[in-house]
């Protein structure tokens, strides 16, 4: 298989699965931050939740957004290799993504001196923005798995 068809490939793969992880960590990031104020006695409704989600969707997209984009870009071009060597494997490319995650939020706090991602700042936060690393591993591993026939 050629260098090109090999990029092709991985990007084609790379952009859904970057687009699943980054809406589904600005949603558990949304919905932790309005969990935390209806602990706190405010009423939040249901269409408030949406917009709000759908704001931070798109307000978060330049600088979440490219974190996210960098941290995939990384840990799965180390998983694409890896499945030359080891197989497709799910599992590899959730961890690999989920690392990625966790170590992309770590890494943020001292770069930019704040968490940027509020929903981040307790463990179940990190929990599930490691998840939706895992989601977008899974879906890369798929998607990858079949355009390059392996």
């Amino acid at each position: 298989m050629s260098l090109f068809h090999q990029t092709k490939t991985f990007v084609i793969a790379l952009i859904p699965a970057w687009l699943l992880t980054y809406v589904l960590a600005c949603l558990f990031h949304t919905q932790r931050v309005v969990h935390g104020l209806v602990e706190v006695g405010v009423t939040v409704p249901f269409t408030d939740r949406l917009h709000i989600s759908a704001y931070d969707i798109w307000g978060l997209l330049p600088a979440y957004g490219s974190a996210i984009a960098g941290a995939l870009i990384i840990s799965l071009l180390v998983v694409a290799v890896l499945f030359r060597w080891t197989g497709r494997s799910y599992l590899l490319a959730m961890l690999g993504a989920g690392v990625a995650m966790l170590v992309m939020l770590t890494a943020m706090q001292p770069i930019m001196g704040v968490t940027l991602i509020a929903g981040a700042r307790e463990t179940i936060g990190v929990v599930l923005q490691c998840a939706a690393g895992c989601a977008g591993g899974a879906l890369f591993t798929y998607l990858y798995g079949r355009k390059s026939g392996t």
